[in-house]
């Protein structure tokens, strides 16, 4: 059994990169993908421990794209985590997302609510503040009572605190992961059947034509009819079929490493196709 999409404090997930590997470790997973937001720091941390205690690691990395079908997110595989290029745009994508942050502080400040940088900082755990640290904070200062409570009121789009933040074309998302010695696989494709489901192969297909080379046929929210659409797509498309639960830890306390909600178990053979692909 495999996880292939998580998260750890070097963006929004609450288990540090080690704290997370150890976890699939003891889940009896063979092999855990890192796949933070936007930035690649966890991979390091994650490897080194792998190595140490016998559980492959996959370096990854999940990058937020506009398409002409709305944003969508591309999960990188075993790309490279030197790869000085793809870390100069990642930086430049965070730096974006540190002055949203702070308009965003503003914005809560604005109504009312006393909140800081700095208690953000200690709360993420990491280098990268997003949107779950902001939620973690408003229900730690009893502003909410829920994670959902502060999405819904604050923090998703159309909240009273909520702006967006900046993305890459989704072209150029796939042509660095790929110039990255990595395989460019479209995440939790069912986000984008309810955003387009008449046009939903159409959708695929503009991305294949883009270079996608693969899908994530498994993933925690998707049902059993969800999971035979991806896989037809995927065998009709030539993709790759990829499989992940999306783990940030206590933020999605729902969600178990490696088996989603419980109807997850995705099997090592998906890891070796993929492997194939970069040899």
């Amino acid at each position: 059994m495999i996880d292939l999409h998580t998260h750890t404090t070097a963006s929004d997930g609450t288990f540090s990169p080690a704290k997370l590997v150890h976890l699939a470790k003891d889940e009896g997973l063979q092999a855990v993908a890192i796949t933070d937001h936007d930035t690649i720091a966890g991979n390091a941390e994650a490897l080194t421990i792998g190595r140490e205690i016998g559980i492959e690691v996959v370096p990854g990395v999940e990058i937020s794209a506009d398409s002409p079908f709305g944003s969508i997110h591309i999960v990188g595989l075993l790309i490279d985590t030197e790869d000085e290029k793809m870390e100069s745009i990642l930086t430049e994508l965070r730096e974006y997302r540190y002055k949203r942050n702070v308009k965003m502080i503003d914005l809560l400040v604005g109504m009312g609510i006393p909140i800081t940088m700095e208690e953000l900082v200690v709360i993420s755990g990491g280098d990268l503040v997003g949107r779950p640290h902001f939620a973690a904070l408003l229900v730690s200062k009893g502003v909410v009572s829920s994670y959902q409570e502060a999405f819904n009121k604050y923090l998703k789009a159309g909240g009273k605190a909520y702006l967006d933040k900046k993305r890459l074309p989704v072209n150029e998302a796939i042509l660095m992961i790929k110039n990255s010695g990595g395989i460019p696989i479209l995440a939790h494709p069912y986000v984008l059947r309810i955003k387009d489901e008449e046009n939903i192969e159409a959708n695929i297909e503009y991305l294949v034509e883009l270079g996608i080379e693969g899908i994530e046929v498994f993933y925690s929210e998707h049902s059993r009819g969800d999971e035979a659409l991806f896989a037809d797509l995927a065998r009709r498309h030539s993709l790759l079929v990829s499989g992940g639960t999306d783990f940030h830890g206590d933020v999605k306390p729902g969600v178990s490493l490696g088996r989603g909600h419980g109807n997850l178990n995705i099997p090592y053979y998906l890891l070796e196709s993929i492997k194939e692909m970069v040899a």
